[in-house]
């Protein structure tokens, strides 16, 4: 046994697909939720708290590192 995923790019269209698919004896149609993805995921900036946390590194160290010129 096989399993295809299918995108249908015309939504008028998907019921005439799945009836069409549901006549065949040896297919067995499932439907899924439709996966959102029109929107890109926001940042969580509570997400990255204790991001430093057991590191020994302050505010100076970091922007000596972050403005460090190689001249």
């Amino acid at each position: 046994m096989e399993k295809l995923t299918l995108t249908v790019k015309d939504d008028s269209k998907l019921l005439y697909l799945v009836n069409f698919l549901q006549q065949l004896d040896f297919v067995e149609v499932k439907r899924h939720k439709p996966i959102k993805s029109t929107s890109p995921k926001k940042y969580d900036f509570f997400a990255s708290a204790g991001l430093w946390k057991g590191r020994a590194i302050d505010a100076k160290r970091l922007r000596e590192k972050a403005w460090k010129r190689n001249n």
